[in-house]
């Protein structure tokens, strides 16, 4: 979905109106509207205030998910969408694109996310 689907889709599912969804954030309902219709985009600073009240990952709301998100899972209790990376995590997969493409392929395998009938 695209961003203003996302806004309209989160915010209906508050039970909200335009209007009341915009005061929240110290919007017009005009604002809402525009973001909704794709005239225009909320601030950074208005994306992370709404993605912080829906309780759901920035990258979810924008319609982006990161390689870590699972973009088509909305869950009514939460944030299930996101794993954590860890820096240890982030040094592994650096070494991991820094090795051969046959390298890759061994670690591949062997961490079963590859079938090695290749």
């Amino acid at each position: 979905m695209k961003l203003g689907q996302e806004i309209r889709f989160y915010r209906k599912k508050k039970g909200l109106t335009q209007t009341e969804f915009g005061a929240l954030f110290g919007m017009s309902k005009q604002a809402v509207y525009s973001w909704e219709t794709g005239l225009y985009s909320p601030d950074i600073t208005v994306l992370l205030k709404m993605a912080d009240y829906f309780q759901i990952p920035i990258c979810i709301l924008v319609g982006r998910p990161g390689m870590f998100c699972e973009s088509n899972k909305r869950s009514e209790n939460g944030c299930n969408y996101c794993v954590s990376v860890t820096e240890k995590d982030s040094l592994i997969i650096k070494a991991l694109h820094s090795l051969t493409p046959a390298e890759q392929d061994a670690i591949e395998v062997l961490l079963h996310v590859k079938d090695n009938e290749n």
